[in-house]
């Protein structure tokens, strides 16, 4: 646990953030949003402006509460779809509601230079699975989810080279 411990104080953002990254525009469509995350098969991405800023994150939490308020006053308390030909789930007409309405404004951001434990304890502070690494001009450069962080975790575990 000891090896585990210097390990992990060893690293940082960068050596476990996945680099090549997704970026959702502010003014696209929340289907089209939808149709990017499913192609790429994440959860989640950065939303960014016309000089590619990052402005906000997208996640599937934005989706359920569209969902939740296209429902309200229903009785329908839960709506899953799996009608995607892969069977991945998704939820059906987005419309054409802007990105920029549902995003959440208040991105949890972190440098490529913070430890990796740094990183994990704001994860986890925050009750969130993604932090955005953001460059000194605001624009993406990475992601570090919960998933990157086991990844890198294991890794150490079975003595790998990140």
């Amino acid at each position: 646990m000891i090896i585990l411990t210097e390990r992990m104080g060893q690293l940082c953002v960068g050596d476990a953030m996945t680099r090549n990254v997704l970026t959702i525009t502010a003014n696209s469509t929340m289907a089209e949003a939808a149709d990017e995350l499913c192609q790429h098969q994440v959860t989640g991405a950065p939303v960014v402006d016309e000089q590619g800023c990052c402005v906000g994150v997208l996640s599937g939490s934005d989706f359920i509460r569209l969902k939740a308020e296209e429902l309200e006053g229903t009785d329908v308390r839960h709506v899953l779809s799996t009608h995607h030909p892969e069977g991945l789930y998704s939820i059906d007409d987005m419309g054409h509601d802007l990105v920029c309405r549902r995003m959440s404004s208040a991105v949890q951001t972190i440098s490529e230079n913070t430890s990796l434990l740094t990183a994990a304890r704001c994860l986890c502070n925050e009750h969130i699975h993604r932090l955005v690494v953001l460059d000194k001009n605001n624009k993406p450069v990475g992601v570090l989810s919960s998933l990157d962080l086991v990844a890198t975790l294991i890794a150490i575990v079975e003595e790998k080279h990140i």
